[in-house]
Protein backbone atom coordinates (compact mmCIF):
# COMPACT_ATOMS: atom_id res chain seq x y z
CA UNK A 1 0.00 0.00 0.00
CA UNK A 2 1.40 3.47 -0.77
CA UNK A 3 2.09 5.62 2.21
CA UNK A 4 2.04 9.60 1.92
CA UNK A 5 4.76 11.00 3.09
CA UNK A 6 2.97 14.54 4.45
CA UNK A 7 6.96 16.20 4.67
CA UNK A 8 7.67 15.33 1.37
CA UNK A 9 4.38 16.83 0.37
CA UNK A 10 5.30 19.48 2.17
CA UNK A 11 8.10 20.40 -0.27
CA UNK A 12 5.54 19.39 -2.86
CA UNK A 13 2.96 22.08 -1.85
CA UNK A 14 5.85 25.12 -1.06
CA UNK A 15 7.06 24.52 -4.86
CA UNK A 16 3.15 24.56 -6.25
CA UNK A 17 2.38 27.46 -4.14
CA UNK A 18 5.58 28.81 -5.46
CA UNK A 19 4.78 28.55 -8.82
CA UNK A 20 1.05 30.24 -8.79
CA UNK A 21 0.03 26.78 -8.43
CA UNK A 22 -3.43 27.00 -6.32
CA UNK A 23 -5.62 24.82 -7.97
CA UNK A 24 -2.73 21.63 -7.69
CA UNK A 25 -2.31 23.55 -4.17
CA UNK A 26 -5.55 23.04 -3.07
CA UNK A 27 -6.16 19.30 -4.12
CA UNK A 28 -2.68 18.63 -2.00
CA UNK A 29 -4.01 20.06 0.65
CA UNK A 30 -6.98 18.62 0.73
CA UNK A 31 -5.82 15.30 0.43
CA UNK A 32 -2.80 16.14 3.49
CA UNK A 33 -5.63 16.97 5.04
CA UNK A 34 -7.73 13.38 5.01
CA UNK A 35 -3.97 11.93 5.58
CA UNK A 36 -3.43 13.75 8.51
CA UNK A 37 -6.88 13.40 10.26
CA UNK A 38 -7.07 9.62 9.70
CA UNK A 39 -3.53 9.32 11.29
CA UNK A 40 -4.99 11.70 14.13
CA UNK A 41 -1.91 13.28 13.09
CA UNK A 42 -2.38 17.04 14.63
CA UNK A 43 0.71 18.74 13.66
CA UNK A 44 0.23 18.07 9.96
CA UNK A 45 -3.77 18.73 10.53
CA UNK A 46 -2.68 22.50 11.94
CA UNK A 47 -0.09 22.76 9.04
CA UNK A 48 -1.65 22.27 6.04
CA UNK A 49 -5.14 24.00 7.71
CA UNK A 50 -2.86 26.50 7.99
CA UNK A 51 -1.99 26.68 3.89
CA UNK A 52 -5.45 26.31 3.33
CA UNK A 53 -6.11 30.00 5.10
CA UNK A 54 -2.30 31.08 3.41
CA UNK A 55 -4.08 30.66 -0.31
CA UNK A 56 -7.59 31.99 0.72
CA UNK A 57 -5.01 34.66 2.08
CA UNK A 58 -6.67 34.26 5.72
CA UNK A 59 -3.55 35.16 7.51
CA UNK A 60 -4.89 35.81 10.68
CA UNK A 61 -6.57 32.54 11.00
CA UNK A 62 -3.65 31.06 8.80
CA UNK A 63 -1.70 32.26 12.19
CA UNK A 64 -3.59 30.62 14.54
CA UNK A 65 -2.73 26.88 12.93
CA UNK A 66 0.74 27.92 12.45
CA UNK A 67 0.60 28.83 16.55
CA UNK A 68 -0.60 25.61 16.92
CA UNK A 69 1.65 23.98 15.20
CA UNK A 70 4.51 25.67 16.90
CA UNK A 71 3.05 23.98 20.09
CA UNK A 72 3.14 20.97 18.94
CA UNK A 73 6.55 20.94 17.21
CA UNK A 74 8.55 23.99 18.42
CA UNK A 75 11.60 23.25 15.97
CA UNK A 76 10.09 23.28 12.72
CA UNK A 77 11.25 25.37 10.44
CA UNK A 78 8.87 25.56 7.71
CA UNK A 79 6.05 26.71 9.96
CA UNK A 80 8.33 29.45 11.18
CA UNK A 81 8.62 30.33 7.40
CA UNK A 82 5.08 30.51 7.06
CA UNK A 83 4.52 32.36 9.81
CA UNK A 84 6.73 35.11 8.89
CA UNK A 85 5.57 35.18 5.26
CA UNK A 86 1.70 35.61 7.23
CA UNK A 87 3.33 38.76 8.89
CA UNK A 88 4.83 39.83 6.62
CA UNK A 89 1.62 39.84 4.48
CA UNK A 90 0.07 42.05 7.73
CA UNK A 91 2.57 44.34 7.54
CA UNK A 92 3.75 42.85 10.86
CA UNK A 93 7.99 43.28 9.30
CA UNK A 94 9.80 43.50 12.31
CA UNK A 95 7.97 39.83 13.34
CA UNK A 96 8.22 38.70 10.28
CA UNK A 97 12.30 39.50 9.93
CA UNK A 98 12.40 37.58 13.54
CA UNK A 99 10.27 35.14 12.85
CA UNK A 100 12.59 34.08 9.96
CA UNK A 101 15.76 34.70 11.17
CA UNK A 102 14.29 31.41 14.06
CA UNK A 103 13.45 29.20 11.44
CA UNK A 104 16.44 29.72 10.20
CA UNK A 105 18.47 29.13 13.30
CA UNK A 106 16.40 25.86 13.46
CA UNK A 107 16.20 24.42 10.27
CA UNK A 108 19.39 26.45 8.15
CA UNK A 109 18.99 23.97 5.52
CA UNK A 110 15.50 25.06 4.30
CA UNK A 111 16.22 27.08 0.98
CA UNK A 112 12.67 28.37 1.47
CA UNK A 113 13.77 30.36 4.81
CA UNK A 114 16.33 32.08 3.06
CA UNK A 115 14.07 32.68 -0.12
CA UNK A 116 11.26 34.38 1.30
CA UNK A 117 13.62 36.44 4.23
CA UNK A 118 15.12 38.29 0.58
CA UNK A 119 11.44 38.22 -0.48
CA UNK A 120 10.57 40.59 2.17
CA UNK A 121 13.82 42.56 2.43
CA UNK A 122 13.79 42.92 -0.92
CA UNK A 123 10.08 44.12 -0.67
CA UNK A 124 11.13 46.31 2.28
CA UNK A 125 13.95 48.29 -0.11
CA UNK A 126 17.22 46.64 1.63
CA UNK A 127 18.63 45.09 -1.49
CA UNK A 128 21.77 44.62 -0.36
CA UNK A 129 20.91 42.66 2.23
CA UNK A 130 18.01 40.34 -0.20
CA UNK A 131 20.91 39.58 -1.76
CA UNK A 132 22.88 37.51 0.81
CA UNK A 133 19.62 35.81 1.15
CA UNK A 134 18.81 34.81 -1.95
CA UNK A 135 22.42 33.68 -2.79
CA UNK A 136 22.42 31.47 0.42
CA UNK A 137 19.50 29.89 -0.91
CA UNK A 138 21.32 29.33 -4.61
CA UNK A 139 24.28 28.06 -2.43
CA UNK A 140 21.70 25.62 -0.97
CA UNK A 141 19.62 24.67 -4.38
CA UNK A 142 21.74 26.43 -7.60
CA UNK A 143 18.52 25.62 -9.53
CA UNK A 144 16.03 27.14 -7.52
CA UNK A 145 14.36 29.73 -9.89
CA UNK A 146 12.53 31.71 -7.98
CA UNK A 147 15.73 33.01 -6.13
CA UNK A 148 17.52 33.55 -9.34
CA UNK A 149 14.61 35.99 -10.84
CA UNK A 150 14.80 37.56 -7.22
CA UNK A 151 18.79 37.92 -7.39
CA UNK A 152 17.81 39.93 -10.96
CA UNK A 153 15.24 41.92 -9.26
CA UNK A 154 17.20 43.30 -6.56
CA UNK A 155 19.88 44.43 -8.49
CA UNK A 156 17.70 45.64 -11.18
CA UNK A 157 16.78 48.10 -7.94
CA UNK A 158 20.27 48.76 -7.34
CA UNK A 159 20.58 50.06 -11.20
CA UNK A 160 23.20 47.13 -11.74
CA UNK A 161 21.41 46.45 -14.97
CA UNK A 162 24.27 44.69 -16.36
CA UNK A 163 23.96 41.94 -13.45
CA UNK A 164 20.20 42.16 -13.43
CA UNK A 165 20.05 41.03 -16.77
CA UNK A 166 22.09 38.06 -15.89
CA UNK A 167 19.99 37.19 -13.30
CA UNK A 168 16.94 37.24 -15.33
CA UNK A 169 18.19 35.54 -18.37
CA UNK A 170 19.50 32.91 -16.41
CA UNK A 171 16.10 32.41 -14.79
CA UNK A 172 14.01 32.67 -17.97
CA UNK A 173 15.98 29.69 -19.41
CA UNK A 174 14.61 27.64 -16.43
CA UNK A 175 11.44 28.82 -15.56
CA UNK A 176 9.32 28.34 -18.76
CA UNK A 177 7.48 24.72 -18.37
CA UNK A 178 7.41 25.57 -14.57
CA UNK A 179 5.08 28.97 -14.42
CA UNK A 180 3.64 30.64 -16.96
CA UNK A 181 2.89 33.87 -14.67
CA UNK A 182 6.69 33.94 -13.25
CA UNK A 183 8.11 33.60 -17.20
CA UNK A 184 6.01 36.71 -17.80
CA UNK A 185 7.62 39.08 -15.44
CA UNK A 186 10.75 37.61 -16.95
CA UNK A 187 9.94 38.82 -20.05
CA UNK A 188 8.55 42.00 -18.97
CA UNK A 189 11.60 43.12 -17.07
CA UNK A 190 14.47 42.08 -19.83
CA UNK A 191 11.83 44.42 -22.25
Amino acid sequence: MYKIDLEKERDLLDRQITFFHFKKAEKKINKCLKVAEKRKDYFYFFYFTAQRFIIQEDFVKALRYLELCLKTQADDGYSYNEKAICLAELKRYTEALACFDKGISLADYKVSLYHNKGWLLNSLGKFRQSIICFEKALELESNRVESIFSLGDSYSHLGDNIRASKYFNRALGQVKSKSSYIYKEIKKRLS
